[in-house]
């Protein structure tokens, strides 16, 4: 039996191992919408020894939250000794008769929100994994002719299936998210004999490394960035929407979740813009939000925009690693850019130059923080586990200094090897994550796949805005980019 390991995944597990205790940030989802024509019963066992694979592969998915704490209270994580397949998978059947109260929404998708809400609700066990793989089987595109035939028919039919990857943020950032995905569909294709036995549980008999660390790949006693380098300071300006903040009463926080497809012509055709005008598609995307948010607030003050970015071309490990390695970046609208923007007609091209302007912006940021991200000032600057907690327990009552948080996964790929008619095919691909307590107010999250869709995501803490505010700020993007696409 091989030993096992412990750790606290360092600067970055102590952070989000925090805000997990304290119930102010739970967990992050990236999720795959597959299609394939190959049997329920043979998906089930493909996907259970692909994960068996996933397991071997990346080290970080060998651990999961133990009983144990350090002198200072923060949470140990420990590798499996063996693992049990319950504690991993979930599988759920969609029927048919399922609808969405959301006229916009398909059956499907509302069953997937639904089941991401729950999950992004929910804490994470002591004694279990730190990650957990929902399947969703969704009916068959096309009418089956009654159950004497199925077992020879349903292998003819398309079926939509689902594989949400949820995950504590202390042992994976989002582009592990997507690491995940890619290891799933290179071993999926890869095995052959889908009626092969597996074993649960799976028994770790091999040597586990301890997990691949910032602070060990980026030297945080570097001096402190010069003068000429620090960033401008935001958190004591106005900022929208301001509310106090505080933990829900009892069991009442909720997690929620809502969604917006965009199809590849209108993502191409935004793409192009952006391209036109030398400025990101997440830049645009920003420019897009400032400008609903100016016109529907009329009080806000001004946004803080905070936005993560890797910092694995610094810490030099692969994208397909399993890892927390990333950082932030906050940038701060203030009233008088939003009073300019609210004097400009809606739609018109006044109106587009500002969001433009404000993407230029966006990306002049990003190069500075990037540019400078050797200091990396909010890792360098987390306290001890003592001072971290205490520190946490005093943003309670205090006014939130956050407004949105804009992520940008990037894209997904199905494998350019293996059988011609793969057995499963990328279709959509989505990031979400837990609503910030005493974060920003909302997170829009947006993922495509190669030739495929762009989904938008947007989460929220249930109370904090307005369910209708996010439905709109939805539409609006929406109509934003489809107007690119039409050529209005």
């Amino acid at each position: 039996m091989a030993e096992q390991k412990t750790s606290t995944f360092g600067i970055c597990g102590r952070m989000f191992s925090i805000a997990h205790e304290l119930g102010y940030y739970r967990s992050v989802a990236v999720t795959g919408i597959y299609s394939s024509i190959l049997r329920k019963i043979d998906l089930e066992k493909k996907l259970d020894a692909s994960v068996q694979a996933a397991i071997r592969e990346h080290p970080a998915l060998c651990y999961g939250l133990s009983n144990q704490t350090t002198d200072d209270g923060l949470t140990i994580f420990a590798s499996f000794k063996e693992v049990h397949r319950d504690d991993l998978i979930e599988v759920i059947t969609h029927s048919s008769e399922t609808s969405s109260e959301d006229i916009s929404e398909s059956a499907a998708d509302s069953v997937l929100r639904q089941r991401l809400e729950k999950a992004h609700t929910s804490f994470w066990p002591a004694g279990k994994p730190a990650w957990r793989m929902i399947v969703i089987y969704h009916p068959a595109e096309k009418p089956l002719l009654g159950e004497a035939a199925q077992s020879d028919l349903e292998t003819l039919e398309e079926r939509r299936f689902d594989i949400a990857f949820v995950f504590h943020h202390a042992i994976a950032d989002g582009l592990s998210g997507l690491a995940f995905h890619n290891t799933i569909m290179k071993h999926f294709s890869l095995i052959s004999d889908a009626s092969s036995e597996l074993k649960w549980p799976l028994v770790v008999d091999w040597e586990v490394p301890l997990p691949n660390l910032v602070e060990e790949r980026i030297d945080l006693n570097n001096p402190q960035r010069p003068e000429s380098e620090q960033p401008p300071i935001h958190g004591d300006q106005p900022t929208w929407p301001g509310d106090i903040i505080s933990l829900p009463p009892g069991n009442g926080y909720r997690s929620r979740v809502h969604m917006a497809i965009l199809p590849p012509e209108t993502l191409g055709s935004s793409l192009k813009f952006c391209k036109s005008r030398g400025i990101t598609l997440t830049g645009y995307l920003h420019g897009l939000i400032c400008v609903f948010l100016s016109r529907e607030i009329a009080e806000a003050p001004g946004f803080r925009l905070v936005t993560p970015y890797s910092l694995r071309q610094f810490t030099k490990i692969s994208v397909q690693d399993i890892a927390f390695h990333a950082a932030s970046m906050a940038m701060y609208l203030p009233e008088s850019d939003l009073a300019t923007i609210r004097k400009t007609q809606p739609q018109s091209s006044e109106e587009r130059e500002h969001v433009v302007q404000i993407a230029k912006e966006f990306s002049a940021s990003m190069a500075r923080e990037v540019a400078a991200a050797s200091y990396i000032d909010e890792l360098r600057e987390v306290p001890d586990a003592i001072e971290f907690r205490k520190s946490a327990l005093g943003i309670l009552g205090k006014r939130r200094t956050k407004s949105y948080e804009i992520s940008n996964l990037g894209v997904g790929q199905n494998p350019t090897t293996g059988p011609d008619v793969k057995p499963m095919v990328l279709q959509r691909l989505m990031m979400t994550q837990s609503g910030s307590i005493t974060g920003h107010a909302f997170s829009v999250n947006c993922a495509s796949v190669r030739g495929g869709p762009l989904t938008l995501s947007i989460t929220w803490s249930n109370g904090v805005v307005e369910d209708e505010l996010i439905r709109s700020l939805s539409l609006h993007l929406e109509r934003s980019m489809e107007r690119l696409s039409t050529g209005e």
